[in-house]
């Protein structure tokens, strides 16, 4: 199967006319003529998951975060954006990413149906979703479901609630969408939060709850199951690490 077909498909589902304005979202690096029988998806562009594609014999990779997104002013082997691109196309990988087309899309519904919610609902922005937790939980017991549920080693929350029903989310930087929920929810999850954030959610009576970029990680899995419904060649998981270490 040929890497532009992927693409299609890929495009079919996250089309590249919902990203965000500034993201740099479809084919980065690669020739759409490539036959692709082994891909991999992974939530980042980076050096380890370009040698790990090396290693499994991947013609293709797949990922959430965009490798473009910062401008090159030049490429230098010795730098690790040069280096990628080296890679990429020494051992003729096909590099792809959705970012935020998907994010509009099903990032948000992943994670919150992972929750066990029903009733859900876009927030005012679109991308945000709303719902209800499927049995109300007491504030720690739900601080705790969310850790189980993301797979998370640490995470940070700021406000107090005694029970947590009404719930929203937004993967990855979504900080500044939270002023929509006072009053409406009773915890709200994302990432990239703030001191200011966490006054706010205590001074609004609200949870916060800040799950990190590294929840996104449901997506390597969820779009394994969308893409192997479509696509005849293997794919396969990749690590895709938390950057962060905790102690």
């Amino acid at each position: 199967m040929k890497a532009k077909q992927i693409i299609e498909i890929m495009e079919k589902h996250y089309p590249l006319e919902l990203q965000e304005e500034w993201d740099k979202c479809g084919l980065q690096i690669g020739d759409q003529d490539t036959e692709v029988s082994k891909l991999m998806i992974a939530l980042n562009a980076d050096l380890q998951t370009i040698n790990e594609a090396i290693e499994k014999g991947c013609q293709m990779l797949i990922t959430h975060h965009p490798f473009l997104l910062d401008p090159i002013v030049n490429i230098d082997q010795d730098d690790f954006m040069g280096a990628f691109i080296f890679k990429a196309i020494e051992h003729h990988i096909v590099v792809y990413s959705s970012h935020t087309a998907l994010d509009n899309v099903s990032m948000n519904q992943w994670l919150i149906e992972a929750l066990g919610v029903h009733d859900i609902k876009r927030g005012e922005d679109q991308i945000t979703r709303i719902a209800t937790l499927n049995q109300p939980m007491a504030m720690n017991e739900f601080l705790d479901h969310v850790q189980d549920t993301y797979h998370l080693e640490h995470f940070q929350y700021a406000g107090q609630v005694d029970q947590v029903s009404r719930i929203a989310i937004c993967g990855g930087s979504g900080a500044d969408f939270m002023h929509q929920f006072y009053g409406k929810v009773d915890a709200y999850l994302t990432g990239d939060t703030k001191y200011r954030h966490a006054k706010n959610a205590i001074d609004y009576h609200l949870l916060l709850v800040d799950i990190h970029h590294h929840a996104e990680k449901i997506m390597v899995k969820k779009l394994k199951e969308v893409l192997e419904k479509e696509v005849n060649v293997e794919i396969i998981e990749g690590s895709s690490p938390d950057y962060y270490h905790y102690r």
